[in-house]
């Protein structure tokens, strides 16, 4: 009887040792944001944003969970860093447009920023906000108010993306539209051209 209960324990054990020993499988990484089941751009860049710890801006997009904003757009994204995220004053209701006037409605690469001239006006994708980029030698390159000092961190063909060393802040309430030429009044895409060489 002992020998009996010895052949069924035994691969009974054998079968729990092996399985409750196997390590489990590791969860498998989902992309952030999926469309149609393919990783979008949004969500590659997002994936490019945490890569260098820029994970407050990519809880701002997360919770202004507006995929439409940017879809289909060629946008450059200006990222303060997480510590001065901290700082700012904002608040539920003006996050789009928190996250839009740290937006340019083109895809600019550093190359792009190096060739403007000095102090060149560049729309946000607020109608009525324009960004000043200034080359300032040997401490680089300036959007209005903040230095970019993590340049190129977003590796895709629509988004791109530049840590600031600051939140950005404008020096007029608005931008006069009326001296604005007419391509920059256009819809967001279109209003800045860039060659991607």
């Amino acid at each position: 009887m002992m020998r009996n209960l010895f052949l069924f324990v035994a691969p009974l054990f054998f079968f729990l040792h092996t399985t409750l020993a196997a390590p489990a499988p590791e969860p498998q990484p989902h992309p952030i944001l999926r469309q149609n089941n393919q990783t979008t751009d949004l969500g590659s860049a997002i994936s490019d944003m945490r890569r260098q710890s820029y994970n407050g801006f990519v809880i701002l997009l997360h919770v202004l969970n507006d995929t439409n904003l940017f879809k289909n757009a060629e946008v450059t994204f200006l990222m303060p860093s997480d510590s001065d995220l901290s700082k700012a004053d904002m608040s539920q209701e003006d996050l789009q447009t928190f996250i839009l006037r740290h937006t340019i409605p083109a895809w600019l690469m550093i190359n792009h920023m190096l060739r403007f001239p000095n102090q060149t006006l560049v729309p946000s994708s607020l109608p009525d906000r324009m960004f000043t980029i200034t080359k300032s030698g040997g401490s680089g390159i300036f959007v209005n108010n903040a230095r970019v000092v993590d340049p190129n961190i977003c590796q895709n063909s629509r988004i791109s993306c530049h840590g600031i060393s600051d939140v950005i802040t404008f020096t007029r309430d608005f931008f006069p539209t009326a001296k604005l030429p007419p391509e920059m009044l256009s819809p967001v895409r279109g209003r800045i051209t860039s060659s991607r060489h």
